[in-house]
């Protein structure tokens, strides 16, 4: 872990930022790459739901566990380690496409153990923004607006890049690439390592102490439990709905690339109005625009309207998922002691990745067994329904409303 004076000190939350920065570059390029890959080489939408349900697995377990790690290491330890044991990981793959033991059970096999490191480097990440913020002297609101933002403005480069690359130089080369990448965030997190201060770590709170204080307090479990319905379509939508639509109507993969990088434009100006603009966000009308958001980016892909509006509505959807990204990860760092902070977390990417994990397998196997149009047809009941429950929800005392105006009412159950 890093100690730092009490004077305003802008580097080391430059540092993490930018980590962040590369390492959202990263997945969002992965996210794909790893689908057009194994639906190109085996031409099988069920195998490229089993190889994201391998990405996505592991990320239950080992965020769990991941959080005591941190608690045991310290958060940049963690950090490095974690990108260390992915570059050696991820690296391996280019060199089994060159030797032609591609196999997508290996593949899968190899992406579901760098998947398990995944989880325990974003949580460290995460944890590290409310200290750097504060040695900034400034406003984890807008540290996390900024985070969110750089996800979505690496939502546009990635699949950009990814699918020019492909188009261009091929498979392998954007598997270098990806390697290349990680070789980057592992040097970054080198130089936050290296200039780091330790310090004595806090003992650790137990999950169950952990758990007690997040049940008695409403305004943290209530959240999350509105936030993880998005998350049914959240990695479904990128690593098999749109590869399969893409697929099925034959266009290639800068299409692709374009319809990613369409969703993480508009989730950048969310997020960048978040950064900016905190104060003035609800929850619940945020809640329900995000849900509205999902909705409609299935059912522009139903109805196979013309690319140019398919692209604009991506777009226009992804602008309340990069402000609600970026609110509800305030939310737990604002109302969660330092002490709980990283078990909060694991225990929400837990949740996240449960439900995503199964989704993507379930997703996969609706599309093998009954079509694309029926499976995105049920998918837009599934949020239409959630748009009316979410208008039903409403009620006077919103969550953020009262935590960024600097109220202390805790709601309880």
């Amino acid at each position: 872990m890093i100690l730092l004076t009490r004077t305003t000190n802008k580097t080391p939350l430059k540092l993490i930022l930018t980590t962040e920065a590369f390492s959202s570059l990263t997945n969002q390029f992965m996210q794909l790459l790893l689908p057009w890959y194994i639906l190109s080489t085996t031409g099988s939408v069920l195998w490229t739901g089993v190889v994201g349900f391998c990405a996505l697995l592991p990320n239950i377990f080992s965020s769990l566990f991941g959080a005591p790690l941190i608690d045991r290491l310290g958060r940049s330890k963690t950090m490095l380690s974690c990108e260390v044991i992915q570059l050696v990981l991820l690296g391996m793959i280019p060199v089994l496409i060159l030797t032609g033991h591609d196999w997508p059970w290996l593949i899968g096999l190899i992406i579901f153990l760098s998947s398990f490191f995944d989880a325990p480097g974003q949580l460290a990440r995460t944890a590290l923004s409310p200290t750097f913020s504060r040695y900034a002297d400034v406003p984890l609101s807008k540290t996390s607006g900024i985070i969110e933002a750089f996800d979505g403005i690496m939502s546009v480069a990635g699949p950009l890049l990814g699918g020019a690359v492909i188009a261009a130089c091929g498979l392998l080369a954007a598997w270098v690439l990806c390697t290349v990448f990680c070789l980057i965030i592992v040097t970054l997190c080198i130089i936050v390592f290296t200039n780091r201060r330790p310090r004595q770590l806090r003992p650790a709170a137990p999950y169950r102490e952990v758990w007690a204080h997040l049940k008695a307090d409403r305004s943290l479990w209530e959240p999350i439990l509105f936030t993880v319905p998005t998350f049914i379509l959240g990695q479904s939508w990128e690593l098999v709905l749109l590869p399969t639509y893409i697929y099925e109507h034959g266009f290639n993969s800068v299409y692709l690339g374009f319809l990613g990088a369409a969703f993480g434009l508009g989730a950048f100006a969310g997020a960048l109005c978040f950064a900016g603009f905190a104060k003035k966000f609800a929850f619940f009308t945020l809640l329900t625009f995000n849900y509205l958001g999902y909705l409609l980016s299935v059912l522009v892909l139903y109805f196979n309207l013309p690319t140019s509006a398919v692209l604009a509505t991506t777009a226009l959807c992804g602008v309340p998922f990069g402000a609600f990204g970026a609110m509800i990860i305030s939310i737990l760092l604002l109302r969660t002691p330092a002490q709980y902070r990283s078990k909060t977390l694991g225990l929400f990417a837990t949740a996240t990745y449960t439900v995503e994990s199964v989704c993507v397998l379930t997703i996969a196997a609706l599309i093998h067994g009954m079509g694309l149009q029926r499976t995105l047809l049920a998918v837009s009941i599934v949020f239409g329904a959630l748009v009316a429950m979410s208008l039903l929800a409403r009620r006077k005392d919103d969550f953020w409303s009262v935590l960024s105006s600097g109220g202390k009412k805790v709601f309880t159950k």
